[in-house]
């Protein structure tokens, strides 16, 4: 997978990061454990090149409007 390219549940997760949602909201509304949906959050920041939620947030939001 190359740089900048999300799994589809590296997406999903980080999709919900971008909503405001927390690990624990989810990992509920994933039906995942906190500790796995950790690990996707620190997948998807690698895979984006970002170092906080806040700008795997902000760098979602402008890859789907980009997709768009």
């Amino acid at each position: 997978m190359q740089q900048g390219q999300l799994s589809p549940r590296e997406g999903e997760v980080a999709a919900l990061i971008a909503r405001g949602k927390t690990n624990a909201e989810i990992a509920l509304s994933l039906g995942l454990s906190a500790s796995t949906v950790k690990h996707y959050v620190e997948m998807a920041m690698r895979q984006a090149g970002v170092t906080s939620r806040v700008s795997l947030a902000m760098w979602w939001r402008d890859h789907e409007e980009g997709a768009r």
